[in-house]
């Protein structure tokens, strides 16, 4: 979960806090452009008039150019702590240096120490002192070193007034002490501020969830929303999410999308990204169009964040984009987007979730579009010459390594007991964003056994109500995997029974399932059919044949089409399958009833070889079949990353007067 907005437990909260007792600077007067009157000081911000002068363009944000006055005056002037924490602060806020920033702040502790003492009296500048503390903090912060921040913020406790109480429960959290944090939450709660209420709210949101208590979450996310919208007119937007995330881990989708879009429609947040929830709610309900329209959102809002918190979740994005491709079935843009997420991590410092998780996930989803690459790779070669479907074969064997590989990732990532058994606890904070229709690919990553016996405890912890159907679902794929075909489908339809419309996408896994255990193949074909109308791409994801038999004309092209699509590893002949009619190089499929599942849409173009002809009829046919009904054929795919968009622009806060 996010840390809150208004406070933004860490930074923005102590920010305002801040702005109580050290940052009352009056507003200076601007001779001209760039020619400053004399800045006010006030009691205990004794300075030299250049060095008050660059604290000026801190607290206007004009960072490009308080980086550059500060260093110039560092040269002249080079124990200057006030010239040191500007450029720190120069270096946190507009250049997201975290690491720069933390050097200089540390160094401006140094010196003002060295020549005021630890201990500053009100006869000395003792403002710098207490900005160079809650400086440190931040940076800390963002650095994710929990223990350093939390002594900074004990240290300021000792010397400040009004101390730091619910801006301490975040790190707390963090570092897994939830005790303390829950002790620090109700410190602030006692205070009767307003804010500091609203930080406490919003931490022990995070601290229930993080800790496991899911039902406590729930009902104190709704409190901390509820006071927002009771004190300060509406509730932040990521207060809203993290009641969202904590609706959705106990199963109440509607709500949580309710959420969502509240959120969406508030101000901006600096932590949480809306749109890219409501995209993964989206795309678990097979809502894909929906699911498109909410990624286009993710990097705009993104883009409308400050400097230092604008990539704060850009892998997490990454991740829900190459889920989303996948279901597209354009596993080789979903490949260049993992690539990207595998070796570029987010900061977590203003998250609670466990990075590990996260790591799991990406991997796990480049495990996946590897072996469906590897399945289409086969598909487009099918009525191609025999030696081009020898490379083919060769070129599929090699992404299976790579997919192999990735699941030793993936096993990596979850090598410790507690993170693995967690991860089948779908929407708890131990499970993190694992998409549900994505659980089932850990049985071929990590093996069918070791799932099994994770599942089992998990359940046996487990005591939301309407958990029973997800753990349904993965032992039924379990049980299939180790050929248990009726315990299979015991737990299938069990699953079934039971699944929420919501996780539409794993229902059609598990229906999936149910069709691979029956004997009966008519059985089968019906309900295969049931998750074509769904998610047709699930298909080439399990890497299984549909049930088919061939009607084909007598020309030579439709005999070569024939041929060709019974190549294809989409397809395997049966009598009691699906029916697949070609008939003037057109190739439709259709049901047992008479329904029409999709043709291909391949005109002869000018030029153009009987050999390239069939295989563009054959691509355009399982395109028809196995894709989502969504045109992507417009989208600019960096467009939703955020690649072709300035990540920092210099217009933006860091130039503005």
């Amino acid at each position: 979960m996010p840390a809150t907005e208004s406070a933004r437990i860490v930074q923005v909260m102590l920010a305002a806090l801040l702005a109580a007792i050290c940052f009352a600077v009056g507003s200076p007067s601007w001779a001209a452009a760039d020619d400053m009157v004399a800045p006010l000081q006030l009691e205990g911000e004794e300075a030299e008039v250049e060095e008050l002068t660059l604290w000026e363009l801190i607290e206007r944000e004009r960072y490009v150019r308080s980086r550059e006055e500060a260093e110039k005056y560092l040269l002249e002037h080079p124990s200057s702590y006030v010239a040191h924490l500007v450029l720190g602060m120069a270096q946190h806020y507009g250049e997201a240096n975290f690491p720069k920033a933390l050097f200089h702040e540390a160094r401006a502790l140094e010196l003002f120490e060295a020549a005021e003492g630890v201990q500053p009296t009100p006869s000395q500048p003792w403002r710098w002192h207490a900005r160079i503390l809650v400086a440190l903090t931040r940076a800390h912060g963002d650095l994710e070193h929990y223990d350093e921040q939390l002594g900074f913020m004990y240290r300021y406790n000792e010397l400040y007034t009004p101390q730091l109480k619910a801006e301490l429960a975040w790190p707390l959290m963090k570092k897994r002490d939830f005790e303390n944090a829950r002790l620090a939450a109700e410190d602030g709660l006692a205070t009767g501020d307003p804010y500091q209420i609203e930080r406490a709210k919003n931490a022990l949101c995070a601290i229930e969830y993080e800790a496991g208590d899911d039902e406590k979450a729930y009902e104190v996310c709704a409190d901390a929303v509820e006071y927002g919208r009771t004190h300060f007119g509406s509730a932040t937007a990521v207060d809203l999410g993290n009641f969202a995330e904590a609706a959705r881990s106990v199963f109440r989708f509607d709500e949580a999308e309710r959420l969502l879009m509240d959120a969406s429609k508030g101000g901006l947040s600096w932590y949480g990204n809306p749109w890219l929830e409501l995209a993964d709610l989206y795309m678990r309900a097979g809502r894909f169009a929906e699911a498109l329209s909410a990624l286009r959102e993710v990097p705009r809002h993104r883009a409308t964040r400050p400097a230092h918190v604008r990539d704060s979740d850009r892998n997490e994005a990454r991740r829900s984009l190459a889920a989303f491709l996948l279901l597209m079935g354009r596993p080789d843009e979903a490949l260049r987007i993992t690539d990207k997420a595998a070796v570029l991590p987010d900061r977590r410092a203003h998250n609670s979730r466990d990075p590990e998780q996260d790591r799991s996930i990406v991997a796990l989803l480049d495990r996946q579009a590897r072996l469906m690459l590897a399945e289409m790779t086969l598909e487009r070669t099918t009525a191609k010459p025999f030696h081009l479907r020898c490379w083919a074969h060769g070129k599929a064997l090699w992404l299976r390594f790579q997919a192999w590989m990735s699941a030793r990732q993936v096993a990596r990532f979850l090598d410790d007991e507690a993170r693995l058994v967690g991860t089948f606890a779908l929407g708890t904070a131990r499970s993190a964003v694992m998409p549900a229709w994505l659980l089932g690919e850990l049985i071929g990553a990590l093996g069918p056994g070791v799932v099994r016996a994770a599942v089992t405890e998990m359940r046996r912890e487990d005591r939301r109500q309407g958990a029973a159907p997800y753990y349904d679902a993965v032992l039924a794929e379990v049980s299939l995997a180790q050929r248990e075909y009726d315990e299979a489908i015991e737990h299938a339809k069990r699953a079934l029974r039971q699944l929420p419309p919501g996780d539409a996408l794993l229902r059609e896994r598990v229906r999936a399932v149910l069709g691979k255990a029956l004997s009966d193949p008519r059985e089968t074909t019906s309900l295969y059919e049931e998750v074509l109308g769904t998610d047709p791409g699930l298909f080439r994801r399990l890497g299984w044949a549909l049930p088919a038999e061939v009607e084909s004309g007598d020309a030579e092209i439709d005999r070569t089409l024939a041929r060709a699509v019974m190549r294809s590893p989409r397809f395997e002949s049966s009598s009691n399958g699906l029916r697949i009619q070609i008939d003037g190089a057109r190739i439709c499929l259709f049901g047992r009833t008479g329904a029409a599942w999709g043709c291909s849409e391949a005109g002869l173009q000018e030029d153009e070889t009987a050999e390239s002809y069939a295989q563009r009829v054959v691509d355009s046919f399982h395109a028809a079949i196995f894709s989502p009904r969504v045109d992507l054929s417009r989208i600019d795919i960096n467009s939703l990353d955020g690649s072709n968009r300035v990540t920092r622009n210099p217009l933006d806060m860091l130039l503005a007067p």
